[in-house]
C-alpha cells in the first residue's frame, strides 16, 4: 500500500515506521528542521520501555506530489492544525481515503463535509517526546488503535485498514461510534491533564498527590455521567471506575510512577512532557 503520513512528530514516525516494517511504502510529510533531520539522519526511534533503537531510510517530502498515486493519507497533527491541512488533502486525487488521526472532536463535520466519503477517523496507540533527530516512544498498553467511519458502517476500507495496521503490529479495533469514542477519550484525559497541570506537569509529582488523584477520579467519574450515552468508555476503564476511589487512585499512582508516564503514555492524554527517561 502506497501512504503518505502527514506529520512526522511522535505519533507520524511510529506508525511510518511500522508500516514500512510490514514493507508498505510510506512518505513522509514535514517542514523545515524536521524535513532536514529526516533526509539527512533517516526516522529515528527509541523504544522507552525495550530500549531498542531503529533507523529507517524513509522518503521525506515538503508537500504531496501533484502526481502522487497514494493509497491512504494518514493525517497525524495536533488536533488545531487538522483544518489546515484541508486545502492539500482536498488537492489529492479523489480516491485516495484520508484517515484523521486524533482527537477531532468539534471538526469531525468540518472535515468530512470538505472531503466527504474520503474521510476515516481514528486515534493512536502511541506517545512519546521528540529528542533533536531522535523520536522516544511508548505503546499505550492499555489502549488500542481505534477506526471508525462517521456513520457508524463497519465498511471494508475500514475492515482492509484494520488488516493492516494489525499487521504493521498494533493492536486494532473499529468503533461503530467512533464519535461516541472521541467524546469519552475526552472526558477521560482532561482530567488527567488538569491533574497534571496541577502537579507542575510532574507524574512523579502527581504520583504522590493522592489528594489531586482522588479529585482527578471523581472528576472522570462525573464527566461519564453528565454525558451519558454520548460518551463510549472502554471496558477496561468502566471496570475500573467501578472500584472505590482510593483504589482507582492507587492504580494511577503506580502507573504514574512508573516509566510509561514520562512518555506521556497515559492514553495520550497528558500534556507531553520534553524529557522520556526509561
Amino acid at each position: 500500500m502506497r501512504i503518505l503520513v502527514f506529520g512526522a512528530g511522535v505519533i507520524g514516525s511510529v506508525y511510518a515506521a511500522n508500516l514500512l516494517r510490514a514493507s508498505h511504502e510510506v512518505t513522509l510529510l514535514a517542514r523545515g528542521r524536521r524535513l532536514e533531520d529526516l533526509r539527512t539522519h533517516g526516522l529515528i526511534l527509541d523504544n522507552a520501555e525495550s530500549g531498542q533503537r531503529e533507523v529507517w531510510p524513509v522518503a521525506a517530502v515538503d508537500a504531496p506530489a501533484p502526481d502522487g498515486e497514494y493509497d491512504l493519507v494518514l493525517v497525524a497533527v495536533q488536533a488545531e492544525q487538522f483544518s489546515a491541512t484541508l486545502p492539500v488533502l482536498a488537492a489529492l486525487r479523489d480516491s485516495v481515503d484520508v484517515l484523521f488521526f486524533g482527537n477531532t472532536i468539534g471538526q469531525s463535520l468540518q472535515l468530512r463535509d470538505a472531503l466527504g466519503r474520503r474521510a476515516l477517523f481514528g486515534f493512536p496507540a502511541v506517545a512519546g517526546a521528540r529528542h533533536g533527530d531522535e523520536i522516544r516512544y511508548g505503546l499505550v498498553n492499555q489502549q488500542q488503535t481505534m477506526l471508525g467511519e462517521i456513520d457508524g458502517t463497519i465498511s471494508d476500507r475500514v475492515r482492509r485498514l484494520r488488516t493492516i495496521f494489525r499487521e504493521s503490529g498494533f493492536s486494532t479495533t473499529i468503533s461503530t461510534d467512533i464519535t461516541g469514542w472521541l467524546i469519552g477519550h475526552t472526558a477521560f484525559v482532561v482530567p488527567i491533564a488538569f491533574a497534571l497541570y496541577r502537579a507542575g506537569t510532574d507524574p512523579a509529582r502527581l504520583a504522590a498527590d493522592r489528594h489531586t488523584l482522588r479529585l482527578m477520579v471523581r472528576a472522570t467519574r462525573q464527566a461519564f455521567r453528565a454525558l451519558g450515552e454520548k460518551a463510549q468508555m472502554p471496558l477496561n476503564l468502566r471496570t475500573l471506575y467501578r472500584l472505590p476511589t482510593a483504589i482507582v487512585a492507587g492504580y494511577w499512582s503506580r502507573a504514574l510512577a512508573g516509566p510509561a508516564a514520562n512518555c506521556g503514555s497515559l492514553g495520550t492524554a497528558a500534556p507531553h512532557r520534553r524529557r522520556c527517561t526509561p
